[in-house]
Order: structure tokens, then sequence, then C-alpha cells
């Protein structure tokens, strides 16, 4: 649960190493496998950095499908909990069939899976209490606050409102770009507070590097989305797809698939996906948000060696032989988007 919260800001990989020391100390305090407890968190981390805004992939499916940010996050935020459940089975059932707990001196001891369970948390009191650590509101703020404006909008449009001073202000304030940015402000001022001035200009100046390539995957598949609409491709590519015996709505999910297989990133996926998808949305005539979901869920599937998350898993919980890596990862990743592909032929359906 703590990943699927911390990884609507912040990217899997960057919150798998943050939360690495509090997974082996929770393993070596509680007997858990840490791979149990470790796969657990990256499945929730998956969750919502791939199907809930205002991550980079969900943001531009939404963006290029023409869906409204709210709709898209409620709609990923819901359809994302079967998944997450789904998971979080498997990644206790996998823990105890990869049982290994961490040793003090960084190394991972493997053995036959234990029922009873260390109860003492002293230690992992004493991780959390080595700093002195921010309120749970200055922490909650950068995150739920963003949420809350864009959702103000997603509310009131939904309600009808279309003119007037209070309309204007929740329209101005509730748009994505307004809406993270005083989400930073509230980061910079209320986590950075007691930070000097010179690190929090560091961080966001390393924060800053980090969007270019996104910036430029974003950018390059929504001119390829325009090329695609404008040269009359789409037409045939939705007439093609229409004639295929498997139901639309899996399109976007086998692009999305086949790109995270090819490229290793689930956001490239996305982007490829969606840029794909967009100029077919008046041939299909699926719901949008549905097909969005659909681009986000397929690139949860196949994480492999060209993907970083695969390796950033495994080299930090002590994962060496190649039967494990795929049967935690990898494995994970199918049942996840196995469940997405029936949630969304079920919605498919009603509506």
């Amino acid at each position: 649960m703590t990943g699927w919260l911390v990884s609507i800001p912040v990217f899997a990989d960057s919150a798998i190493v943050i939360f690495a020391p509090l997974c082996k100390a929770m393993s070596r305090m509680t007997g858990k496998s840490v791979i149990g407890l470790a796969l657990a968190l990256a499945c929730g981390l998956q969750c919502t950095h791939v199907m809930v805004p205002p991550t980079p992939g969900p943001l531009t499916a939404a963006g290029m499908l023409g869906v409204d940010v709210g709709q898209m996050i409620l709609a990923g935020a819901a359809m994302s909990v079967p998944i997450f459940i789904a998971a979080e089975l498997y990644a206790k059932w996998i823990g105890k069939k990869i049982y290994q707990i961490p040793n003090e001196d960084g190394t991972f001891t493997r053995m036959e899976f234990k029922k009873e369970y260390i109860k003492s948390m002293d230690q992992l009191e004493q991780i959390m209490n080595a700093k002195e650590l921010p309120g749970l509101w200055a922490s909650l703020s950068p995150i739920v606050i963003p949420l809350i404006l864009i959702l103000c909008k997603t509310v009131a449009d939904f309600v009808g409102m279309s003119d007037g001073p209070v309309y204007q202000l929740i329209t101005l304030v509730g748009s994505p770009i307004v809406a993270l940015g005083i989400g930073a402000v509230l980061a910079i001022y209320g986590l950075g507070g007691k930070i000097e001035k010179k690190k929090v200009m560091s961080m966001m100046d390393e924060a800053i590097k980090d969007t270019g390539m996104i910036m430029l995957i974003t950018g390059a598949g929504g001119s390829l989305g325009n090329i695609i609409k404008v040269s009359g491709i789409g037409d045939v590519l939705g007439a093609t797809v229409l004639a295929w015996p498997i139901p639309a709505i899996l399109i976007p999910l086998i692009i999305g698939a086949l790109m995270r297989l090819a490229l290793g990133s689930a956001t490239v996926a996305i982007t490829t996906a969606a840029s794909l998808t967009a100029p077919l949305v008046s041939q299909l005539g699926i719901s949008p948000i549905l097909l969005a979901q659909s681009c986000c869920i397929g690139a949860i599937a196949c994480s492999y060696f060209n993907d970083s998350g695969f390796w950033v898993f495994n080299g930090m919980f002590g994962l060496s032989e190649l039967k494990d890596q795929v049967k935690c990862k990898t494995a994970v990743s199918f049942i996840m988007t196995g469940v997405g592909m029936v949630e969304l032929l079920i919605l498919n359906m009603i509506f």
C-alpha cells in the first residue's frame, strides 16, 4: 500500500531503492522473506506508476486520447485495485517459495520457509527514528493536494459548471500543470524547509535533468500519433484492427506489451501504444478511458532483461539465479496484465 501511494509522484525504480532498507529491516525483524515483502512493494509501485496520472505514462495516454486527467486518475486508481490484490497474493506465495532473509552485513541467507515469526520491531523503530522526519501532512500534501485539485475540475465539469469566477478558479488550479506546480511548491517549503537552500536547488536541478528524456519521449510519441492521423494511416489501421478476431479493446494492450518487451520502458511503451491508438478512437467506438487504460495495462507486462526495474529489484534483494528472477518480476508482470485484461473485457461489455 505504501508503494501504491508513493509511486504516484515518484518513479518506481527510485522508490524501490529508497524503501529497500525498510523491507530488509522488516524481513529481519518479522522473519518474513525479503523477496515477498520487496515484491509486494514493487507491485504496488508498478500499479500507480503505470496506471495513475500524474506519472508521465498515463498522463501522456490521457492527453493523446482526449481523456480528462481527473477521470483517468479515478479510473486508473479503481482498476489498479484488483491488479494490486492479485499481485500481493502472488508476492505472499513466492515469499514462501524463495525464503530469503537479509543479514546485517548486506548478504542474504536462503533457507526453508518458517512459520514462526520474530515479534520484536525494535530495530525497525530505530531506523525510523534515526533522523528527524517531516510530519504526516508535510509528507502527504505534495501528493494529495494536486490530486484533489485535478479531481475538483473533473467534478465541476461533471456537475455542469461552465461559467463564473468559481469555475474559472477551479479550472485554473485544477489544470495538471498548475496543480503539480502547487505540489512542487508544497514539497520545497514543506519537505525542504529545514534543508539548506543550495542543497534544495541542487535537488531541483537533478530532477529537471531527469525530465528531459521524458519530454523527448512524449514529444516524439505525439508527433508519431499526429503523422498517423494526418496521413490517413489511422483509417487503414482501424479497418484492419476491426477485422481481427480479437476484441478491439485488447489492441492497445497488445501494442503496449510488445513495446515493453522490445524497449523495456513502461513509459515509452504507453506513449507508443497511445500514439498508435489515438487515430483509431473514432473507428473502434470504445470509451477513450478504457483505451487509455488498455495502453497502460499492456505496459505492465514483460518485465525482463531490458527493464531497469528488473535489475534494480534483483540486485537490491540478492536474486542471482535466472529462474528466481523470472519467478518474481517477470511472472508477476504477466499476472498483473492478465487481471487487467479481464477487467477491460468486463468493463467494455458494460460501458
